[in-house]
C-alpha cells in the first residue's frame, strides 16, 4: 500500500508539471492506468480503472478498494467515456493510461481497428497504449480482478507486455503500420484469467496462495479486420523466434539417442534473418536463417556433454525440433488462411512482379508454401550435468 501512495503522489507531481494547460486542482482529478473496451449492440462498452484516493492518501490507508471500476455504453468511445464522466465527482485524467483492453468479442465483431484509429486521434489517450485482447473474459470484469503481485492489473498486464519485447505490435500506431503493409496480417498479443473469475474479484485474491491473476496466451490473429483465431503461447514462441524476438523462450526436444527422455535449450539470444523466397511455378520455398545461442537446462539424456561430438547430436535434435515447430505453425496459417509471418511481405518485396499475380488471392495462395530454416545453434552452457544425469 506504501507503494500505491507513493505512486499516487508521483501521479500528483506530473500532473502538476508535465500537464501545465490542464487546470483542474489535483483534488478534482481521477487517474486511470486502464481502459477496458467491450462490444455493445448500439456501439461500445467502455470501463475505467480509476484510483481511489480515499485508499492510499494517508498514512494509515482506509481498508477500502485501491481503486474503482466505472463503465458505461455509447455509440462512440468518447460518448461512453462522457456518460462515465457525468457520474464522477472529478474530471477523468486518461493521459496515464498504460494499457487498453479489448475484449475477444469486440475483436471478433471487427471494432480492434477503430479503436485504433482513436487512439491515434485522440487527444486524451497515450498513443503508446498497448492494446490487448482478453479471452473469453469481459474486460470490464477482468479490471475489477484484484492483482496479488503488482497491485493493480494494469500494472500486471504491461508487465506482460514488456517482457514480450518490441518485434510484437501492440500499440496503436504499430496495428496501423501492420495493416497497411501489403502481405501481412496483424497478430496481436492476447491474455486470459487464470483462476476463478469470482474469486478474483474480492479481496480474499489477495490473501490466498493460489490467486485468480491475469497471463499472457499467445498472439490473438486476424484476418482482415476480425479476430479469426488464438495462436497459444508455445506456438507464438516460433513465430517471434523467426522474427527475432532475442530471447524468453524455451525449446523442448526429444533425446537423440531414441531413449524415451527429453532435454530443455533456453533461448538466450537470438538473430533472425529472412532469406529469399524461392519460386517454383505454383510451389514458394522461404528460407529463414536463425543463430541460437543458449544453455542446456533440464536434462534426461544419455549423453556425455563433455564430448562436443556427442553436443552435436543435441543441436542435430534441437534443428530437427525447431523445424518441425515451425512445420506446424505454417500449417495453423494455411489452415486459416492467415499470414502473420508476413510471408507475402517477403515476396513483395523480393519478387514483385509474382506477387502482383497472386496478391489477390493472398494468403489462401499460402497452402503452396513451405518453409526452410538455416540454424547455427550454439550452447554456452551445460551446468553440472554429466552423462544420464536429470
Amino acid at each position: 500500500m506504501k507503494y500505491l501512495y507513493s505512486l499516487f503522489i508521483l501521479l500528483s507531481i506530473a500532473a502538476v508539471f508535465l500537464a501545465p494547460l490542464d487546470k483542474h486542482e489535483l483534488n478534482e482529478i481521477s487517474f486511470t492506468f486502464a481502459m477496458g473496451v467491450d462490444y455493445a449492440e448500439d456501439g461500445y462498452e467502455l470501463s475505467l480503472q480509476l484510483i481511489n484516493p480515499a485508499a492510499i492518501a494517508g498514512k494509515t490507508p482506509v481498508p477500502i478498494s485501491p481503486y474503482v471500476v466505472y463503465k458505461a455504453t455509447g455509440k462512440t468511445i468518447d460518448t461512453a467515456l462522457e456518460r462515465i464522466s457525468v457520474n464522477l465527482s472529478r474530471f477523468v485524467h486518461l493521459k496515464q493510461v498504460e494499457v487498453i483492453i479489448l475484449s475477444e468479442k469486440l475483436a471478433r465483431e471487427g471494432k480492434t481497428k477503430d479503436v485504433a484509429e482513436y487512439v491515434m486521434h485522440s487527444a486524451q489517450v497515450p498513443i503508446d497504449a498497448n492494446m490487448v485482447i482478453i479471452k473469453d473474459v469481459d474486460a470490464s470484469e477482468l479490471l475489477k480482478v484484484y492483482s496479488p503481485i503488482e497491485g493493480f492489473s494494469a500494472f500486471e498486464i504491461s508487465n506482460i507486455l514488456d517482457k514480450l519485447g518490441r518485434d510484437i505490435p501492440r500499440t496503436a500506431t504499430e496495428i496501423k503500420v501492420d495493416e497497411i503493409k501489403e502481405g501481412k496480417d496483424i497478430a496481436l498479443p492476447f491474455i486470459s484469467l487464470a483462476g476463478d473469475l469470482k474469486s478474483g474479484q474480492t479481496k480474499g485474491n489477495l490473501e490466498t496462495t493460489s490467486p485468480a491473476h491475469v497471463a499472457y496466451g499467445g498472439l490473438a490473429l486476424f484476418k482482415e479486420d476480425q479476430l479469426a483465431t488464438f495462436l497459444d503461447y508455445r506456438d507464438a514462441a516460433y513465430l517471434s523466434m523467426l522474427q527475432g524476438v532475442e530471447s524468453g523462450f524455451s525449446v523442448v526436444a526429444d533425446c537423440p539417442k531414441g531413449e524415451n527422455a527429453v532435454f530443455t535449450f533456453r533461448v538466450l539470444g537470438n538473430k533472425a534473418r529472412e532469406g529469399k523466397v524461392e519460386i517454383y511455378e505454383d510451389k514458394y520455398i522461404y528460407h529463414f536463417d536463425l543463430k541460437l545461442k543458449g544453455d542446456i537446462s533440464q536434462f534426461e539424456c544419455e549423453v556425455n556433454l563433455d564430448n562436443p561430438e556427442e553436443i552435436k547430436l543435441l543441436e542435430k535434435q534441437l534443428k530437427k525440433t525447431i523445424q518441425k515447430n515451425v512445420d506446424h505453425l505454417l500449417t495453423i496459417a494455411q489452415e486459416h488462411e492467415l499470414d502473420p509471418l508476413g510471408l507475402g511481405l517477403i515476396m513483395r518485396e523480393e519478387s514483385p512482379e509474382h506477387w502482383k499475380k497472386v496478391k489477390s488471392d493472398w494468403p489462401s495462395e499460402l497452402k503452396n508454401a513451405d518453409i526452410q530454416l538455416s540454424t547455427k545453434i550454439t550452447v554456452q552452457n551445460i551446468g553440472k550435468y554429466k552423462a544420464g544425469d536429470g
